[in-house]
């Protein structure tokens, strides 16, 4: 028996990223990410809480943001106040 075909994270269609929500309570000097919304590898589109893409993103998952193709969401700390957000990133290649 052949096992199936191993697809790498890198390999998997991204979620698109057209929406993003920031905290408007938040003390200007802080860029809080509080959710986003993606159009989804299925067809569909969901609405995302910043902690579930952050654990989405650990769990290998992409999201790029729709309008600039050389960018992802990547978790990061608040340069304020040291909160985990989210912010856009270069895309990196799997090399790096």
């Amino acid at each position: 028996m052949t096992p199936p075909p191993t697809v790498l994270a890198e390999e998997w269609p991204p979620y698109v990223v057209v929406a993003i929500e920031r905290d408007p309570d938040a003390d200007p000097e802080h860029d809080h990410v509080v959710g986003v919304e993606t159009r989804d590898p299925d067809g569909g589109e969901t609405r995302w809480g910043s902690q579930e893409v952050i654990a989405a993103l650990r769990d290998g998952e992409r999201f790029v943001v729709d309008g600039d193709g050389d960018a992802t969401l990547e978790p990061a700390p608040c340069p304020a106040c040291g909160r985990t957000t989210l912010v856009h990133a270069p895309i990196r290649s799997p090399a790096s």
